[in-house]
């Protein structure tokens, strides 16, 4: 039995009803095309929330340390088909207001063949996200899942 991994992920708020989301590379090993929420697993000896910020960055670039990152939306589990892991995934509340309309275009510095794009909530594309992703999607589409009071600090 594979060790369960510990992920931190974000939901990117541009405002109340718009998100941020990336969608993986064409090349990836796993989820090739689909997209996500952003983030990455969890280092030994690092907390979620650190994780995620250095995640952020190293994803995004330098302007998404900026972000404030706020209190935790969820703690999703899920388990891979073998040989895939288990991986507990915790989701924070991330505050882009301050990236209101293309201005996050610009100040992205991304991965090649990485993309990011901007989904109002109603229409979230669900069946695109990765499996372990897709229930908790259409939870923030269909609204039961909120941000705390934009903009805020944590």
């Amino acid at each position: 039995m594979q060790p369960r991994l510990i992920v931190a992920a974000a939901l990117v708020w541009l405002d109340p009803h718009r998100l941020l989301v990336q969608r993986r590379p064409a090349g990836a090993r796993h989820g090739a095309g689909a997209l996500e929420l952003p983030g990455g697993k969890v280092e030994p000896g690092e907390s979620p929330r650190a994780a995620l910020r250095r995640e952020l960055v190293e994803e995004w670039g330098p302007a998404a340390a900026e972000l404030p990152i706020g209190p935790v939306a969820e703690v999703l589990h899920h388990v891979y088909p073998g040989p895939g892991p288990e991986v507990l995934l915790v989701v924070y509340h991330v505050d882009a207001g301050a990236w209101q309309n293309t201005e996050w275009l610009a100040a992205l510095r991304l991965e090649a063949d990485a993309a990011v794009v901007a989904h109002d909530l109603e229409s979230l594309p669900v069946a695109e996200f990765l499996a372990a992703d897709r229930e908790f999607i259409d939870e923030v589409r269909a609204g039961r899942v909120q941000p705390p009071a934009l903009p805020f600090r944590p």
